[in-house]
């Protein structure tokens, strides 16, 4: 375990809240303790008071030396058991008996008669139980009980207790607690290390190393990690990366294998021909017709070329726009019109449906062009025997919508998919050598960039295809 683990971090935090926590639960479990033996030991010395009261009241009533050895004997018992001192004293406060030898100078002699005399003038019969200073720093803790015999006050019994009493149990009881909060923290650290590491280190550091073989190039690792926790969220959420990235890799590989097929076949072509020329193996009257074959494919490899950098262009994000105000209507007439030579070759029947006088649209003129170029050429490639393409603009829900339909076999479900991939060719058998496979890709950038949407669909009513595409209408 690292020194900045998070293990080592988490067990940091929690140890720190746990001790706070503990160290107060157990100062509070302190001082309801020492408040709890304070009154408990005063419970238990009001019962045993009034127990000598009774023998003290016997003994004055029957004086005997017989009867106060007995006295003195009890009276030490108790003191040892319960460990406190007592002092008696009579009527006139004169001290007759102590249960501790360092008290035996009280003997004979008047105790504290001020405190005392308030018990003879005032009657008090309960209880009395003060703190004082015994003058070396100690608290001490004093009860008293009056004695009275119908009335007449006989003397009292004062019972002593140092703090040091209450505080060494005191003591005894904060080592036990104290030792037990100890070994519960290191249970608890234990048990907190243990599971940290199970739901937390180990999983990180499975993802953590299936991240480090995904920057070597190893996108086909898996994580298995089956819990319902942020962890296991994780471990889905990379996993679904990681299929993204082994789909980005697969399309990658596609993409480097359809560009080498691309350039091959022209790149072949070119330097057969060339070849031959320069050897001699073709006659000379055949060299033009070679070469303007040589120049179709140059110029074939300039525009797949052209179509990779605005399609690269596009999807880096360094793709510039210059957006203005467009007649729409007049932009479709304009590109319908370059392609008149072509339609009337191919016999197509191509009608034009504008709603709307005059459509202002916000947009790069150009690249609006290069779509409205690409969406038609790509009809007119793929119209079948019934040569019917319409081309519609109309306004609907505060948007201009572009409509170009050719009849055709309806798409399948393949080609739902697949229509805007790089290099898709729905029918390879009709691709013309004027084809890129790139022209619906770049159509599809060009309208994300106008931040707009596109999308196409089988009209199976008109049997054939229809590509649809929104515009920002110009306030």
């Amino acid at each position: 375990m690292t020194k900045n683990s998070i293990v080592n971090k988490i067990l940091l935090y929690f140890l720190s809240v746990v001790t706070c926590v503990f160290v107060l639960l157990a100062f509070f479990a302190s001082y309801w303790y020492k408040n709890n033996l304070i009154n408990s030991k005063v419970d238990n010395l009001t019962t045993q008071i009034e127990i000598i009261s009774d023998s003290v009241i016997d003994y004055m009533n029957n004086p005997s030396t017989d009867y106060i050895k007995y006295l003195s004997d009890y009276v030490d018992v108790v003191s040892r058991v319960l460990e406190v001192d007592i002092v008696l004293c009579d009527a006139l406060n004169y001290v007759y008996l102590v249960s501790n030898d360092s008290h035996k100078n009280l003997l004979g002699k008047q105790y504290e008669v001020d405190y005392y005399n308030k018990f003879k003038i005032n009657h008090i019969s309960s209880n009395e139980l003060d703190v004082y200073d015994n003058g070396f720093g100690e608290k001490l803790y004093r009860l008293v009980k009056p004695l009275y015999e119908s009335g007449i006050y006989k003397g009292a019994i004062t019972l002593f207790f140092g703090e040091s009493v209450i505080l060494n149990k005191i003591h005894r009881f904060n080592l036990i607690i104290f030792s037990i909060v100890l070994l519960s923290i290191f249970i608890i650290s234990l048990f907190m290390y243990f599971l940290s590491r199970k739901i937390l280190v180990t999983p990180i550091k499975v993802i953590n190393s299936t991240a480090k073989r995904f920057a070597l190039g190893d996108v086909y690792k898996r994580i298995e990690i089956n819990s319902k926790d942020e962890i296991g969220e994780l471990a889905n959420s990379f996993n679904y990366m990681a299929e993204s990235l082994e789909k980005i890799d697969s399309n990658r590989r596609e993409f480097l294998s359809n560009v080498s097929h691309e350039l091959r076949t022209p790149l072949t072509t070119i330097i057969g021909f060339l070849s031959g020329i320069l050897d001699g193996i073709i006659p000379e009257e055949n060299h033009m017709e070679k070469l303007k074959v040589v120049y179709d494919e140059v110029k074939r490899l300039s525009r797949l070329v052209n179509d990779l950098l605005d399609l690269t262009t596009m999807e880096s994000g360094k793709f510039t726009l210059r957006f203005k105000i467009i007649e729409l209507n007049s932009l479709i007439r304009y590109t319908v019109t370059n392609f008149e030579q072509e339609i009337k070759q191919s016999n197509i029947n191509m009608e034009v449906f504008l709603e709307h006088d005059n459509v202002n649209v916000i947009a790069d003129e150009d690249r609006l062009v290069q779509v409205l170029n690409n969406l038609i050429a790509n009809a007119i490639k793929y119209c079948d025997d019934r040569k019917r393409i319409n081309i519609s603009a109309k306004i609907k829900n505060n948007k201009a919508v572009v409509c170009i339909f050719n009849t055709a076999k309806l798409l399948s479900e393949e080609e739902f998919n697949n229509i805007w991939v790089r290099f898709y060719k729905n029918d390879k058998s009709r691709t013309g050598k004027e084809s890129t496979g790139l022209g619906l890709s770049i159509v599809r950038n060009i309208i994300s960039q106008f931040r707009e949407e596109i999308w196409v669909e089988n009209r199976v009513k008109e049997e054939g295809v229809s590509f649809i595409f929104t515009l920002q209408l110009a306030n």
